[in-house]
C-alpha cells in the first residue's frame, strides 16, 4: 500500500519538473513560431470576412461547395487554426503547469491561475458578442467565437492536469496490486502509472472526437426542432434565438485533452528536435492515414454527406467527397468531424515536424537568412503575444473594411476579388503593422512577474 508519506512524494514526483531546479525554464522556440503561424491564418480568414463578401462556414446544416482554387485554398488552409490553438492550449497547460510548480507555486495556485485565465477569455468573449451586434447592425444576435471555447477549456483542462496529479498515486496503487513481490520497483510502477494515465486521456479525446459525431442532428432538422438553448451552447453550433453559437466548448475539447496528453509525452524531451520532429512525424502520418480511411468510404466520421450534391454516377462508393480534391477535403469545421479532425491535426503535426527538423544553420548564407527570419521574425513574435494579436488583429481588418466601405461604398460584391493582388496585400499590410507592434508587446509582458495578468496575452 502507498503510505501518506509516500502519496506526498508520488505527488511531487508527478507534479514537478525532471530537473528538479528552479531554474526559469527555456521557452521553446518552435511552439512560439507555430503558434504565430496559427494567428497568421486566422488573420487570413477574418481579413476575408471583413475585406471582402465571402463568409462561408462549413456547418452540420449548410456546406459549401468549392470550385475555385484560390478562394477555396484560402478558405480551407485557416482551419489548421481552431484545432491547433485548442491543441496547443492543452499542450501549453503541461508546459505552464509544470514550470510553475517548479518555482514552487501550489495546487491551490494554479487552480487559481486556471480559473481567472479562462474567466479572461470569457470576459474578452463577451465583450466580441457586443462588437458583434454593432457589426450586424441588421438585427441583434449574440455571437460567441473561439475565445468562449478556448476559456470553458482552459478551465477543464487545468483540471484535468489537477485531476492527473491527484490520482496518480492511486493509479500507482491499482498497479501495485498486480505485484506480489515484497520488494516493490517503485520507478516500473510509476511508469505504467503513466502509461495508465496516458491512455485514459487517449480514450477521453477519441470519445469526444467521437461524440462530435454522434449527437450532431441531420441537416433537416436544423430549424425544425427546438434543440433547446443549452445544447447550442455546450454541443450544437448554430443560431438560436439571439444567441449564435460557433464554438460549443465541447466540440473542441478533445483536442484541448490531446494536447495535454501530448504534452505529458514530450515534457521530458521538450527540447529534442529530433525526437520531437520524429514523435510529430509519425502522428501526422498516422491521423492522415486514418483520414483516408475515414474520407474514402465517405459514411461514418463524416457529418451530413447528403449536403453536398450527388455525385455522378459511377463514383465510387457514391461518394460525393470524391468529385474533386477541394470537396474532398471540404470537411464539416461546425462541429469537427472525425474527417477534420485527422485532417488538420494531421497537417498540424506534420507542420511542427518540419519545423523541428529545420537546423540552426547550414553552410548557405540564403538559408541561414530563412531560418533567422522563420525563428526570430514575425512568427515568433505573433507566437509569443497571440491573444494581443487576436485582440489588434480583429479591429485592424474591421477598420480597414470601414474605411474601403467608405471610399467604394456599401454593397453587396466587394470592390476587389479574394484573388486579386489588392486583397494579398491590404491583408500583409495588416501583419506588417502588426509585427512591431507583437515584438513590442512581447517584451513587455516578459518583464511582468510569473502570475501577471499581462503574460495572459
Amino acid at each position: 500500500m502507498v503510505q501518506p508519506n509516500e502519496r506526498t512524494i508520488l505527488i511531487q514526483r508527478n507534479a514537478t519538473s525532471y530537473t528538479g531546479d528552479n531554474t526559469k525554464p527555456r521557452r521553446v522556440v518552435v511552439l512560439d513560431v507555430f503558434r504565430g503561424l496559427l494567428m497568421v491564418l486566422q488573420s487570413l480568414d477574418h481579413a476575408r470576412s471583413f475585406l471582402t463578401a465571402l463568409t462561408e462556414h462549413e456547418t452540420w446544416y449548410s456546406q459549401p461547395v468549392y470550385k475555385d482554387l484560390v478562394p477555396s485554398i484560402s478558405r480551407l488552409v485557416t482551419h489548421l487554426a481552431a484545432p491547433g490553438f485548442a491543441f496547443m492550449m492543452g499542450f501549453g497547460i503541461i508546459l505552464f503547469s509544470e514550470s510553475r510548480l517548479r518555482i514552487g507555486w501550489e495546487i491551490n495556485k494554479l487552480l487559481k491561475h486556471y480559473i481567472i485565465r479562462g474567466l479572461t477569455l470569457l470576459i474578452l468573449n463577451a465583450y466580441f458578442m457586443i462588437f458583434g451586434i454593432i457589426y450586424v447592425i441588421d438585427y441583434i444576435i449574440f455571437p460567441t467565437t473561439v475565445l468562449f471555447a478556448l476559456g470553458i477549456n482552459f478551465i477543464i483542462g487545468g483540471l484535468v492536469f489537477l485531476a492527473g496529479i491527484k490520482s496518480f498515486p492511486y493509479l500507482v496503487r491499482f498497479q501495485q496490486n498486480f505485484n506480489s513481490n515484497y520488494t516493490v520497483d517503485y520507478e516500473n510502477v510509476e511508469k505504467k502509472a503513466k502509461y495508465m494515465r496516458n491512455v485514459i486521456l487517449l480514450l477521453i479525446t477519441i470519445l469526444l472526437a467521437i461524440g462530435n459525431v454522434s449527437q450532431t442532428p441531420k441537416s433537416i432538422e436544423y430549424e425544425t426542432v427546438d434543440f433547446g438553448l443549452w445544447r447550442f451552447i455546450w454541443l450544437l453550433p448554430g443560431e438560436y434565438k439571439w444567441l449564435f453559437s460557433m464554438y460549443p466548448p465541447l466540440n473542441w475539447l478533445s483536442f484541448t485533452i490531446f494536447g495535454i496528453l501530448y504534452g505529458y509525452i514530450t515534457l521530458k524531451q521538450a527540447h529534442n528536435k529530433r525526437y520531437n520532429r520524429n514523435l510529430n512525424l509519425k502522428i501526422g502520418i498516422f491521423l492522415l492515414t486514418l483520414f483516408l480511411a475515414i474520407r474514402i468510404p465517405g459514411k461514418f466520421g463524416n457529418i451530413n454527406p447528403e449536403l453536398l450534391p450527388s455525385p455522378p454516377p459511377g463514383t465510387l462508393f457514391n461518394n460525393p467527397y470524391l468529385t474533386s480534391i477541394l470537396q474532398f477535403v471540404n470537411a464539416i469545421k461546425y462541429p469537427p468531424d472525425l474527417s477534420f479532425i485527422t485532417l488538420y491535426m494531421g497537417l498540424n503535426h506534420l507542420i511542427l515536424a518540419f519545423f523541428y527538423s529545420i537546423p540552426s544553420s547550414t553552410p548557405y548564407s540564403i538559408l541561414n537568412y530563412f531560418i533567422d527570419f522563420l525563428f526570430s521574425g514575425p512568427l515568433l513574435a505573433f507566437g509569443q503575444s497571440a491573444l494581443f494579436f487576436y485582440m489588434v488583429h480583429f479591429h485592424l481588418y474591421l477598420i480597414m473594411g470601414l474605411i474601403l466601405t467608405f471610399l467604394f461604398g456599401s454593397n453587396q460584391e466587394p470592390p476587389y476579388s479574394i484573388d486579386s493582388w489588392q486583397f494579398w496585400s491590404m491583408w500583409i499590410f495588416g501583419l506588417a503593422l502588426l509585427w512591431p507592434m507583437c515584438i513590442k508587446y512581447a517584451k513587455f509582458k516578459s518583464r511582468k512577474e510569473p502570475d501577471s495578468l499581462w503574460r495572459f496575452f
